[in-house]
């Protein structure tokens, strides 16, 4: 599935604009406000169905503005498709596909897996580990069909036995807590396991786009996971859960198990979070990102990638490096101030879209 082009009415700076898009590499051109990375956050409001930067839907309206939505044209093996979002300001939101409303975004999240680079987005390194594990997730899921299933079931035991924490007054030996706490271990252990080993699979990609764009070695970086139910066996888990009754009661939450996993990026032995400047730490979302891309290509649909102002953050040799990684196919679109960041060989590979102040989008 490919993104043929995309209109935006009432986002941001741009009361109105359409842009067309090609099937390889695509190159938004503008001064800065023409609402380069607007066409980025379109895209994203309707294929990923949240926002590309923190923030909410709110904040995407155009100022005075009561509503605001976006179309997206689709080309799906041969058949035209529209997808599209609205949002009004009190918070109305309405989903379509070719006209039919849809619940979720799931069927484009699923057909056209979105991802993205923005400069000043570190969460993934300096947020909180429940970013880590979604972005493990969704890896993981792509690779095995059954595990979001597996996921989804922990969860639900999960959530139960946290109700009990909270709401039990029979002392910490009861029974209403085995189901659940039988169906966390089941389930628990499999997710944990399923994450590692996704996790192992993923960091050779990982080391080898690093190794791609900067010429670095493959080991210099690493991303290490972290569980607490390491060496445990269903039974072990089991009887740990038991055990941690009354201390979880007194924290009202469940401690054990894999909804409290992370994982690391550590160079040369140092985690990036406590131990790298602001630019390695985006050079390294970068790099997870593009690697990401290069390992979903292989296991599901060719996925969408959004680059924002990313040839500003690099020198010229990891440019050519960029654009060398592109070249191995998927679509992509980069928002850039200045052209001079290209070669003419690479402008000609590329369809140019030139934004201007104004309404309206020109392809080059």
């Amino acid at each position: 599935m490919l993104v043929c082009g995309l209109t935006l009415c009432n986002m941001r700076s741009r009361r109105s604009l359409t842009v067309e898009l090609g099937p390889g590499l695509n190159v938004l051109v503008g001064p800065n406000g023409a609402g380069k990375t607007t066409v980025l956050e379109g895209l994203a409001l309707v294929l990923a169905g949240g926002t590309l930067r923190a923030g909410t839907v709110r904040d995407l309206m155009t100022a005075g503005q009561d509503h605001l939505r976006v179309e997206v044209q689709l080309d799906d093996e041969g058949t035209t498709r529209t997808a599209a979002a609205a949002y009004s300001r009190d918070g109305e939101r309405r989903l379509t596909a070719d006209g039919a409303v849809l619940a979720d975004s799931d069927r484009w999240r699923e057909g056209l897996p979105l991802r993205s680079f923005v400069p000043d987005d570190l969460r993934l390194i300096k947020g909180g580990p429940r970013r880590r594990r979604e972005y493990l997730d969704s890896l993981a899921s792509r690779r095995d069909p059954e595990y979001s299933s597996a996921l989804q079931s922990y969860e639900n035991a999960l959530a139960q036995r946290n109700a009990l924490l909270r709401t039990f007054r029979g002392g910490t030996d009861g029974a209403q807590f085995v189901p659940w706490e039988k169906i966390m271990a089941e389930t628990g252990l499999g997710v944990s396991k399923r994450r590692e080993e996704t996790l192992a699979v993923f960091i050779a990609a990982f080391q080898r786009m690093h190794h791609d764009l900067t010429g670095e070695s493959v080991d210099a970086f690493h991303l290490t996971y972290r569980t607490n139910i390491a060496g445990l066996d269903e039974a072990g888990y089991s009887d740990r859960l038991a055990e941690m009754r009354s201390a979880d009661k007194q924290r009202t939450f469940t401690h054990l198990g894999p909804h409290r996993d992370d994982f690391r990026l550590v160079r040369a032995g140092l985690d990036m979070r406590d131990c790298a400047s602001q630019g390695e730490q985006r050079a390294a979302i970068l790099t997870l990102v593009l690697a990401e891309w290069d390992y979903l290509r292989d296991v599901g649909p060719k996925p969408l990638l959004l680059l924002d102002d990313v040839m500003s953050e690099l020198d010229g040799t990891r440019r050519r490096a960029l654009l060398e990684v592109i070249r191995r196919g998927g679509q992509v679109v980069i928002t850039t101030t200045d052209l001079r960041y290209f070669s003419e060989d690479e402008l000609h590979r590329a369809r140019v879209v030139e934004l201007a102040d104004g309404d309206g989008a020109d392809a080059a």
